[in-house]
């Protein structure tokens, strides 16, 4: 099969020119940031198999200031090797925007993704020139620019990076936000939203909990945007999530409104396998069969010292097996920034590495997260709950500790210890607020491992598994559910 290199727009015509054989074409519009992308590169493999290889796959990029929550320096080599792998995926590099967004962090983000709408406009209306565009799905936090394509006559979809229950949360804020006339912070009570159990107003995520705050406008803002497409693609499977799912498809999320149609075509993973050779595995080779605690944060989890040293003394106590992935973030970095690598010497409390050498290993950069899950060793998962690592651990049936650090994950770990019996929790706390004590730490790793509840939570676990890999398999909920959806684009409908 012929290769395929990164495009940028100066030299597509070359590309595109090609395309002119080809009867039709998906675009892909990710939030930068490695776990929309992987996310949205899966979704293309996907299409690409249920379409017969008669659709093909054009994925945009855009790079944000380097001071974005969302701006990954670790999303390039998997770009690379998949547009070197024969598949027919395409990468095109927007131009970089002149416009110099206000504000920082997700906002930031935000602000800069909707000052692409010209370069959008004009790649998309080149690429229509050449070849049909059945359809444009882009990521959750690209609604902000859906009146392009719209506007261009293209099919306009969402690939909603996070689950269903989230979802639903998202689509009701404007009926909560005409409910309650004060800021969520301010509210002690719990919050009811169709298609989950009622929640605590502080695990609502921070930029939901001031309404005067420009975060909290945009989502209003685009929920209403979400009622105009032609349809949204949740990560995630019926299964795992059917009330939740339940509630969208009945249409009792959006009281007034339209709710598109609703395509859980999860789980959307990444699996690329490890090397055995990595260091973490060959350790975990000569551990016993589900002995290990996993504990890992994702690409920004990051913590003080005192939390640190609050960790190492959970641990130690616990008497467990333990891997953990530790990074730092020089004092006074924005929390936005990516992690460091660090000399765990320097960070942890003296003697700990001495006295824990027999039973733990310490591992002070990125971690192989998808080899650790997959390893037989590993019987626990102390994780941040991002939704990509909670899809990973239930793909692989690693019953979990739940530990929400920002964004979404507070109401993630909420749903994953009250909903679905798949975790266990620390500390249910607001974002960034207090601390996790050693003993706190040490009395859910023990009861993980070793009780009563552990035993239910992994039985649950074992469950979920199996249904994740029911719904991908051919004649699965969410095989079917993208098979229908590629039929009507491979038709043109």
């Amino acid at each position: 099969m012929k290769q395929h290199r990164l495009l940028t727009l100066p030299h597509r015509e070359k590309k595109w020119a090609s395309d002119r054989m080809k009867a039709r074409k998906v675009v892909l519009f990710p939030t930068p940031g490695a776990g929309h992308l992987v996310a949205m590169v899966e979704l293309a493999k996907q299409i690409l198999h249920h379409s017969g290889h008669t659709l093909s796959i054009t994925i945009l990029q855009i790079h944000p200031p380097s001071t974005s929550p969302l701006n990954s320096s670790n999303t390039s080599t998997h770009v690379q090797a998949v547009a070197a792998s024969g598949l027919d995926i395409n990468f095109v590099d927007l131009p970089p925007s002149d416009y110099d967004p206000e504000g920082e962090g997700l906002m930031q983000t935000l602000s800069y993704i909707e000052s692409q709408k010209p370069a959008l406009s004009r790649t998309l209306t080149s690429i229509s020139a050449v070849t049909t565009v059945s359809a444009i799905v882009l990521d959750m936090f690209c609604i902000g620019v859906a009146g392009v394509p719209a506007e261009l006559g293209i099919p306009t979809y969402v690939l909603y990076t996070s689950g269903a229950a989230m979802l639903a949360t998202f689509l009701y804020l404007p009926t909560l936000d005409m409910k309650y006339d004060r800021d969520f912070r301010e509210l002690k009570e719990l919050i009811h939203i169709p298609g989950r159990s009622p929640v605590p107003a502080s695990a609502m995520p921070i930029p939901l909990q001031e309404k005067k705050s420009p975060s909290y406008q945009w989502f209003i803002r685009a929920a209403e945007l979400y009622s105009k497409l032609d349809g949204l693609l949740v990560n995630t499977f019926e299964g795992l999530q059917p009330t939740p799912i339940k509630a969208l498809t009945d249409g009792l999320c959006t009281p007034g409104s339209r709710t598109p149609p609703i395509y859980p075509v999860g789980p959307l993973l990444g699996l690329r396998p490890e090397s055995p050779e990595h260091d973490c595995i060959k350790w975990l080779d000569r551990q016993p069969h589900a002995s290990v605690v996993f504990m890992c944060f994702g690409s920004m989890g990051a913590f003080s010292p005192e939390q640190i040293a609050e960790i190492a003394d959970g641990l130690e106590r616990s008497g467990q097996r333990f891997l953990w992935s530790i990074r730092i973030r020089p004092s006074g970095a924005s929390q936005f920034s990516e992690p460091e690598d660090v000399d765990p010497r320097e960070v942890l409390p003296e003697g700990f590495l001495e006295r824990t050498k027999e039973k733990g290993l310490v591992w002070p950069r990125w971690a192989p997260q998808v080899g650790i899950l997959s390893h037989p060793a590993v019987g626990g998962f102390v994780s941040h709950c991002g939704w990509n690592s909670t899809l990973e651990s239930v793909w692989f049936g690693v019953p979990m500790i739940s530990w929400p650090l920002y964004a979404e994950q507070s109401m993630n770990a909420y749903e994953l210890v009250n909903d679905l019996g798949l975790s266990l929790g620390v500390l249910m706390k607001e974002e960034g607020g207090g601390l996790v004590k050693g003993e706190e730490l040490d009395k859910a790793v023990r009861s993980l491992m070793e009780g009563q509840e552990g035993k239910k939570v992994r039985e649950k676990m074992k469950e979920a598994k199996n249904m994740a890999r029911k719904a991908v398999e051919e004649g699965g909920s969410s095989y079917s559910a993208l098979a229908s959806l590629v039929q009507k684009w491979t038709k043109g409908h």
